[in-house]
């Protein structure tokens, strides 16, 4: 998977929107998705920063809802990450920490 995930954000550095266009029909709202949608997003970003502008906000409206439902440790790193790759790390560290 993570194979798969490096070969989606090579390709995507040229045809982001392919790209984007067959990773957007697996991510669905209200269904938390894999590790590496997620991993991959943030890499996307990284790798093709203008490319990527346009899928932002439906990206983090997608994702941002479903933060409470990330309870493997795993999950949470991998939201940081690509908060962090989309530069929203105090938004989203407010969000995992448990309710006092």
């Amino acid at each position: 998977q993570q194979a798969a995930s490096r070969v989606l954000v090579a390709v995507g550095r040229r045809f982001v929107n392919r790209v984007m266009e067959e990773v957007l029909a697996k991510f669905q709202p209200g269904v938390l998705p894999h590790y590496y949608v997620v991993q991959t997003f943030a890499d996307l970003a990284a790798a093709n920063v203008f490319g990527m502008v346009p899928f932002l906000n439906s990206i983090l409206g997608t994702l941002l809802p479903m933060l409470p439902m990330a309870k493997q440790d795993a999950m949470k790193s991998v939201f940081c990450y690509g908060e962090e790759r989309a530069g929203h790390p105090p938004r989203l560290l407010a969000r995992l920490r448990p309710p006092r």
